[in-house]
């Protein structure tokens, strides 16, 4: 399935604007040119290609890369969206744990969950885009882990950017 999903940082208010806002922007680009609907700014990564479920596998592979028992569904965020999705803490947790998780060898485990969630079917993307992908949306769970009342969010739509 393809798509555009952006994975961000934000608290919870900022979430339902951005995901307004964005929801708009691509409302606009399917009938005019967009560029005049603002988009909140706030620290993200937008993947084209993947929907959400693509970044729930990616969940399933971080918590089983690093150990961890959790729950990698992603919630829905806000009833004003259906494409406001919040990353359960067990995931985000995860995928934080990925910036410093070595293997038996001392290396990171991150070029090995990117190679696993590069060979899921469909996936758009090969290892060494998977990895950017894996280390940026890594670094966002950290992010979020680190500041207050900021959560992981993942805004997704069947349209592409």
């Amino acid at each position: 399935m393809s798509g555009t999903t952006e994975v961000f940082v934000a608290t919870h208010d900022a979430a339902v604007r951005r995901a307004a806002a964005l929801e708009a922007s691509f409302d606009a680009r399917s009938e005019t040119d967009a560029s005049g609907v603002a988009v909140e700014d706030a620290p993200n990564a937008r993947i084209n290609g993947i929907t959400d479920l693509e970044i729930e596998i990616l969940g399933g592979l971080a918590a089983k890369a690093v150990g961890a028992a959790g729950d990698a569904a992603l919630d829905m965020a806000d009833v004003s969206s259906d494409y406001l999705m919040v990353a359960p803490d067990s995931m985000v947790e995860s995928l934080a744990e990925l910036l410093t998780y070595v293997d038996d060898g001392g290396e990171s485990v991150i070029p090995e969950v990117a190679s696993l969630w590069a060979s899921e079917e469909d996936m758009p993307f090969s290892g060494d885009v998977a990895e950017e992908y894996v280390r940026r949306l890594a670094e966002l769970a950290r992010q979020a882990e680190e500041g207050d009342r900021l959560q992981l969010y993942v805004w997704s739509s069947a349209a592409e950017a």
